[in-house]
């Protein structure tokens, strides 16, 4: 305790020194820390894009080889409605489970009479709908309406190009899974945009009955299964996995980090730029704190050699030192946490937003406290501290006694 209390004196001889190093070491933290909450907001925003925006769910059921082989052999690879039944009532008993939701995708031609465009999409159950993807926000979500089956949700873009209207009727045409062309007419209920602009111009969304009447089929493509808390996601999966196969189930199960590439590349892509921040931001304050202490061990050459005189011990020598790097590097990432609360709080009240690449909305830039991150960026400046600040008080101890009492 004695040494921490002489080290904390011994740390503000030189002030100015001192304080411009306290700045360096918090700004640097405060620009890692702010960069860390904004991609802690980006990471929670796609998330919740994947998990509701895409109606991804957080698992996502189908049969063994349905991602290599299922559009060349759709019908091989479909649930049929006895299977459909089993299926779910297996995974509703999984703990943590809140909702399973058959679905089928579908792909052709739209047309309003007058012109025809491509569009990709998928029949859902509407009341597994409002429970994924429909906000209340009137441009969001992708609403259907449960009582009645011929209601179309359309894609913001798509609906701007065929000239299309809340109330309208058009029509869809597609391959049945047996090879057929089929076509029926639907009603615009929703107008919605999906948040991407690689599908905004193309995305339809139906009733499943809809989808199951145009692919002339009663069976489903695959399950959505939501659960009640992320963090089970992986668990849920091995369970639920080893249950259905043990049920004669011969399945495959994706997370929805598996089924968003856009997620997964992104994060990636966030996580090599935040470590090669974070390095850049450790050099600088290492070589600060480094500084300092170099300086400062060369100006109390001949107090060294005093202490040493007297009794104290090399090791004693080196613990004063790095206690005194310690506590620059404490009092650094203090004001660090500061100037960070402070900027933060500045950021996601200005109201500063961008449009993101591959999406069609504007977000708002707001910045999230990621205490985890912070933490482990903190405890790396310290260790670096205290390992700067000690090899300086090491050289300084294989000089002699009597040496060092001269020095000048």
């Amino acid at each position: 305790m004695h040494s921490l209390v002489l080290a904390l004196k011994n740390a503000f001889r030189h002030r100015r020194r001192s304080v411009v190093t306290l700045a360096a070491i918090a700004l640097g933290l405060a620009a890692i820390n702010l960069f860390s909450g904004y991609i802690a907001n980006v990471y929670a925003g796609l998330e919740q894009q994947a998990v509701m925006g895409e109606r991804l769910g957080h698992l996502t059921i189908f049969k063994r080889g349905f991602l290599l082989e299922g559009k060349l052999q759709p019908k091989r690879y479909l649930f049929t409605p006895e299977e459909a039944r089993k299926l779910e009532a297996i995974v509703m008993h999984e703990p943590g489970a809140r909702l399973v939701s058959p679905r089928l995708s579908l792909n052709g031609l739209i047309s309003n009479g007058e012109a025809s465009t491509v569009f990709i999409g998928e029949g859902i159950v509407a009341e597994h709908n409002d429970m994924l993807g429909a906000a209340d926000e009137s441009d969001a979500g992708g609403r259907l309406d449960r009582h009645r089956q011929e209601g179309v949700a359309v894609s913001s873009d798509l609906a701007r190009l065929l000239n299309l209207r809340k109330g309208e009727t058009f029509s869809l045409l597609a391959s049945t899974i047996d090879g057929q062309a089929n076509a029926v007419d639907a009603d615009v209920v929703d107008i919605f945009n999906t948040g991407s602009a690689g599908t905004n111009d193309k995305y339809v969304l139906t009733s499943l009955g809809l989808a199951q009447s145009l692919m002339n089929t009663d069976s489903v493509e695959r399950f959505i299964v939501l659960l009640d808390n992320a963090a089970l996601t992986q668990r849920a999966k091995r369970d639920l996995l080893h249950r259905l196969r043990a049920r004669g189930f011969d399945v495959e199960i994706r997370t929805w980090q598996e089924m968003s590439s856009f997620y997964t590349q992104v994060k990636g892509l966030f996580d090599m730029i935040f470590s090669f921040i974070a390095s850049i931001v450790l050099v600088i304050s290492a070589m600060s704190v480094a500084n300092t202490m170099s300086m400062a061990v060369v100006e109390r050459t001949r107090e060294i050699g005093t202490l040493r005189a007297l009794g104290l011990t090399n090791a004693g020598v080196i613990r004063l030192f790095a206690f005194e790097g310690l506590w620059i590097a404490l009092l650094g990432c203090l004001l660090g946490l500061v100037v960070t609360l402070a900027a933060a709080c500045a950021i996601n009240a200005s109201g500063i937003g961008y449009t993101p690449p591959n999406s069609s909305d504007r977000v708002l830039l707001q910045i999230d406290l990621d205490w985890l991150r912070m933490g482990a960026i903190a405890l790396a400046v310290s260790f670096f501290a205290v390992l700067c600040a000690a090899y300086p008080a090491y050289r300084a101890t294989r000089i002699e006694v009597v040496d060092a009492l001269s020095f000048v």
